[in-house]
């Protein structure tokens, strides 16, 4: 199985947001099924400056041990995820996408598209709705993907 997950999706997880058991065990299923896991570039800027900003809100953490624990977890995100590139093309195809009023969230649909990806997982599903219905990629959340594909529930 191709899973893209959604920046949000990193984040709920790395911040230990609402949804991070979720997605912690989707994760950890993926990994062990040895399902495929995309991530798009900008995602990965993205998810290394809230981090980063993130873990300054720990007023313990030296600016060395914050730096040395953001290269870990980045690394972690790195062992985990491929990271998908963004061609002119693919961003050119976001940007001009009319299912989409957030232009982000229509890069993420885009690069999902173009590594042909079966499953987008996101936490944002109703920004996702009209291009749900008009392409084969099935766009999920957390606990909809645990439902169909992992059969128990969590949280």
């Amino acid at each position: 199985m191709t899973i893209f997950c959604d920046t949000n999706i990193i984040l709920e997880y790395l911040q230990q947001r609402a949804q991070a058991e979720q997605v912690g065990r989707i994760l950890s299923d993926a990994i062990e099924k040895g399902h495929q896991l995309f991530i798009s570039i900008g995602s990965f800027y993205t998810i290394t400056y809230l981090t980063e900003r993130y873990l300054k809100k720990d007023a313990l953490l030296s600016k060395v041990d914050r730096m040395e624990k953001l290269r870990y977890i980045l690394n972690g995100v790195l062992d985990m995820f491929t990271l998908v590139g963004q061609s002119n093309e693919c961003m050119r195809k976001g940007v001009n996408d009319i299912l989409f009023e957030d232009l982000e969230d229509s890069y993420q649909a885009s690069v999902a598209t173009e590594m042909n990806c079966e499953i987008l997982l996101t936490i944002n599903e109703r920004h996702f709705v009209s291009f749900s219905q008009e392409s084969a990629i099935n766009v999920m959340s957390p606990q909809a993907f645990i439902d169909k594909y992992i059969g128990m529930d969590v949280g």
